[in-house]
C-alpha cells in the first residue's frame, strides 16, 4: 500500500503500481492514491482554465500513457482543447433593472428583490421591452400544454417561473426546467426574468447569490466563428427575481403572487401566461475572456472486429472550484475537491486499467472532464464536437461525486430504466449484493445536473450510478452536502476507500456489460428523452 501511494503522490513509477493489481477487481489502494495525488494542493482546486487544473489534466494523461490507452484528443494527443469565454459581472453589485408602466413597482431594489449577472452576449448590453409573464414557460404536445399560446413574447421580455409542473417525473421536470430560455428565444423573447422560489431559496438561498455575484464567473464554449454557444441564442440579458421581488411584480396583476404560487404547486401547475402591464429595462455590464481548457481523452480498442467500432463513453469531470481567498492569514483557501470528483476520476482511472489487461467488445473511450462545475461545458463540447464518429457513441456511463463515507447497500440508476441497458445495471448490482432504489430526491432533478446530459441530449443513451439512502446513507449524504460540498473540507481524509472500491467495481461491471452487449443500447419504446433528442428506439 505505501509504496503504490508514494506513487501516486510523486506521479512516478505508476506502471509498477498497475501490474500489482489484479485485472479482474478494482483496487482500493491504486483508488487512494489517485484522489490523494488530484486532490492535493498542488493542483490548486482544479478550476477549468488555471494552471492547477493544467497540471491535473497533464497526471491524467500520464496515467492514460502508462496503461497503454490511445490518444483519443487533438493531433494525436490525450487532450481535446476546449475554447471558452469566461464572464462576469464587471461591478460588484451586478447590473441594473428598472420598471416602468402603469403596473409598475414603485420601489425595485438591487441586491433585495433582484440581481442582473454577467453575459456572454457583450460586455455592454442594455434592453427595453414589455414584460409577459408565461408561467413555466412549459410547453408540451403530448400533454397539451403550451405556455406561450395565448400571449405574444415577440421582441418582449418573459418573466416565468423557476421549474416544471409536478405531475411530470423528475427527470423530465429537471429537463423543462433546463431548456425555460431555450423556449423563450424560440418564441422570440429577448430577454428573461426567473423568479426564485420557495424549493430554490431553500437549497440555494438569494441572498447566498447576491453575495457570491462579485467573485462569480461563468464559462461557456466558442463555436468556430467566435460566437459563444448558446441554446438561447435570442436571450440577450436577464436577471433574477427574489420572492420579495415577485410579490411586488404582481401586486397589481390579475393575480397575486401568492395565487400563482398556489396554482404552481398544485399537481397540474396550470399557471396562465399575461401580460404584466409594465416595461422592463435590463442593463447588463460584463467583463470577458477568453480561455482554454482541455478535456482529456483516451481510447481502448474493443476486442471483437465487428463491434469495435462502436464507442462506449465513460465521464468524469475533473475540474472543481479552484481557490477562494479569505481575509485570514493562514485559512485553508483551496477547494481541492476530493469526493467532488476525484472520487470519479479515480474511479474511471482503475476502470480503465482493468479494461486494459482484458478489453471489451466495444471500444472504450474515457474522458476526464473540463468546467462542470461551470455548466457542464466539458461534455457538452466533446458530445457536440467528438473525437470520434459520433453516429458510433452508443452510450455514456458517467461517474459523479460518489459520497463514499460509509458503507453503502443500494444504489440509484438515474437514466437506467429508460434503455436497455438496465438489465446490465440489475445483474451488477445483483452481483455486487446491492439494492436498486429510485431516485430519493427527484426534486433535485440530478439526471439532467450532471455530465451524462450532455450526451443525452445528442441521442446517447446515458446513466449516472450514484449511492442511495439505505444503511444510514441519508444522514451520510447530507452530512457531506451541509458541511463539506463545494467547501475547502472536501479532503481525501473524507472517503472510505474500501468504499470507493465498490463504487467503481460496480460502475466496472455495469460498463462492461454495456459494452459486451450483443446490440447497441437503444432507449425504450416511447422514452420522452429517446424522443426529444431522437435518439436510436426499440421499435
Amino acid at each position: 500500500m505505501k509504496n503504490c501511494l508514494l506513487a501516486g503522490l510523486a506521479a512516478v513509477s505508476v506502471s509498477t503500481c498497475l501490474q500489482a493489481a489484479s485485472a479482474k477487481d478494482a483496487d482500493a489502494n491504486r483508488l487512494e492514491a489517485d484522489v490523494r495525488y488530484l486532490s492535493d494542493d498542488l493542483f490548486e482546486g482544479r478550476e477549468a482554465g488555471t494552471r492547477g487544473y493544467d497540471l491535473a489534466a497533464k497526471f491524467v494523461a500520464s496515467r492514460y500513457q502508462a496503461l497503454g490507452l490511445k490518444p483519443g484528443g487533438d493531433d494525436g494527443s490525450y487532450f481535446q482543447a476546449v475554447p471558452m469565454r469566461e464572464t462576469k459581472a464587471a461591478a460588484p453589485e451586478g447590473g441594473v433593472l428598472r420598471f416602468s408602466g402603469p403596473n409598475a413597482p414603485d420601489t425595485f431594489i438591487r441586491g433585495e428583490d433582484y440581481l442582473v449577472g454577467a453575459n456572454f452576449t457583450g460586455t455592454e448590453v442594455d434592453i427595453e421591452a414589455e414584460v409577459v409573464f408565461v408561467g413555466f414557460s412549459f410547453v408540451s404536445e403530448e400533454h397539451g400544454r403550451d405556455d406561450f399560446a395565448n400571449v405574444d413574447v415577440d421582441g418582449k421580455i418573459v418573466a416565468f417561473l423557476y421549474g416544471a409542473p409536478k405531475f411530470l417525473n423528475s427527470e423530465e421536470r429537471a429537463h423543462n426546467r433546463s431548456i425555460r430560455a431555450q423556449r423563450a428565444s424560440e418564441n422570440g423573447a429577448i430577454g428573461a426574468l426567473g423568479f426564485w422560489s420557495p424549493g430554490l431559496e431553500q437549497r440555494y438561498s438569494f441572498a447566498d447569490a447576491i453575495e457570491n455575484l462579485p467573485t462569480s464567473t461563468s464559462l461557456e464554449w466558442v463555436q468556430d466563428g467566435g460566437e459563444v454557444y448558446s441554446t438561447a441564442p435570442n436571450i440577450r440579458a436577464s436577471a433574477s427575481i427574489s420572492l420579495d421581488g415577485a410579490e411586488k411584480l404582481f401586486a397589481n396583476a390579475p393575480h397575486t403572487w401568492a395565487e400563482i404560487m398556489e396554482m404552481a404547486e398544485s399537481e397540474q401547475g396550470e399557471v396562465p401566461s399575461f401580460p404584466l402591464n409594465m416595461t422592463a429595462r435590463i442593463e447588463s455590464r460584463s467583463v470577458h475572456k477568453d480561455v482554454s481548457s482541455p478535456n482529456v481523452v483516451a481510447i481502448l480498442e474493443g476486442a471483437d472486429p465487428a463491434l469495435r467500432d462502436e464507442y462506449v463513453v465513460m465521464t468524469a469531470h475533473l475540474d472543481h472550484h479552484g481557490i477562494d481567498p479569505t481575509d485570514e492569514e493562514g485559512d485553508d483557501e483551496i477547494n481541492n475537491g476530493a469526493i467532488d470528483n476525484m472520487t470519479g476520476v479515480s474511479a474511471i482511472l482503475e476502470i480503465a486499467r482493468l479494461f486494459a489487461e482484458n478489453p471489451p467488445r466495444r471500444s472504450v473511450i474515457f474522458i476526464a472532464l473540463t468546467a462542470e462545475e461551470k455548466g457542464l461545458v466539458g461534455s457538452d463540447y466533446f458530445a457536440q464536437n467528438p473525437t470520434a464518429p459520433a453516429e458510433k457513441i452508443v452510450a455514456n456511463i458517467n461517474l459523479d461525486m460518489a459520497i463514499v463515507t460509509y458503507p453503502f447497500t443500494d444504489i440509484v440508476a438515474f437514466g437506467g430504466e429508460r434503455s436497455t441497458m438496465y438489465p446490465v445495471v440489475e445483474a451488477a448490482a445483483g452481483r455486487a449484493g446491492l439494492t436498486l432504489s429510485p431516485d430519493p430526491q427527484p426534486e433535485q432533478g440530478f439526471f439532467t445536473r450532471s455530465d451524462q446530459y450532455s450526451f443525452v441530449k445528442t441521442g446517447v443513451p446515458a446513466l449516472n450510478i450514484d449511492l442511495g439512502f439505505a444503511n444510514g446513507g441519508e444522514a451520510a449524504q447530507q452530512e457531506f452536502l451541509e458541511n463539506h460540498y463545494h467547501e475547502v473540507s472536501d479532503e481525501a481524509d473524507l472517503i472510505d476507500y474500501e468504499q470507493l472500491r465498490r463504487f467503481a467495481q460496480v460502475n466496472y461491471e455495469i460498463a462492461r456489460g454495456v459494452a459486451d452487449m450483443d446490440t447497441r443500447p437503444l432507449w425504450k419504446k416511447g422514452d420522452f428523452f429517446g424522443k426529444t433528442f431522437n435518439g436510436p428506439m426499440e421499435e
